[in-house]
């Protein structure tokens, strides 16, 4: 595959944030979502110093439902506040921002996100075992969940109350949280999708056909 532009980089992690977010909903409303998603999402988390964007994601494929859901938000702008996962992954940048602000914070996650790791491999557990989201969840309940404003997330109250589903949704919007910090660190702004809203689009496609 040849190297992406900058802007791709940055099509690329936008779309990360929003398939984190859309599954984070499908959960939610459904109870339920694929291990393949669920999977490929968490481990974005796991991959702290990428030479290239794609490296987060292992395969472009596996951020193809976010690319398609960011394409119909950007061709129709009046779907964004009807969008549970597009205001969620607003939510989430925002946040990202202001995590900035507190260098203990990001250190905390870091170390807990180490922690896991190590004994992801010492007890060889797969990425979307309950121990390993029930480990996530707690690390952003104890750091992001305390930065306002506090996403909240509805669906289903009998999906909600099954204690894995909501581990699993925290471990995601973490993984969202993840995209949001490579969109910045690859030049995202969010100005650029007002302004760049159609070569944006164009990415959108081309990142598709890469695959």
């Amino acid at each position: 595959m040849k190297d992406l532009t900058s802007l791709q980089d940055q099509t690329l992690a936008l779309g990360g944030v929003l398939q984190a977010c859309r599954t984070v909903h499908e959960i939610a409303q459904l109870g339920m979502t694929s291990n393949d998603q669920l999977v490929s999402a968490i481990d974005t988390i796991f991959v702290i110093n990428p030479k290239e964007t794609i490296e987060v994601y292992g395969e472009i494929k596996n951020v193809f439902q976010g690319l398609d859901l960011l394409s119909d938000l950007l061709e129709d702008w009046s779907a964004v506040p009807k969008s549970a996962p597009a205001r969620t992954a607003a939510t989430i940048i925002l946040l990202e921002r202001r995590l900035q602000r507190s260098a203990l914070m990001i250190n905390d996650i870091r170390e807990g996100i180490a922690f896991i790791a190590d004994e992801r491999e010492r007890l060889s557990l797969t990425t979307g075992s309950p121990e390993i989201t029930r480990q996530l969840s707690m690390i952003y309940k104890k750091t992001i969940s305390q930065i306002s404003p506090k996403i909240i997330i509805k669906g289903q109250p009998k999906n909600l109350s099954i204690g894995v589903n909501t581990e699993r949704i925290r471990s995601l919007l973490l993984a969202g949280v993840r995209s949001a910090v490579l969109w910045r660190q690859v030049g995202g702004v969010a100005l650029d999708l007002l302004f760049n809203r159609e070569k944006i689009l164009r990415c959108c496609e081309e990142l598709k056909k890469l695959e």
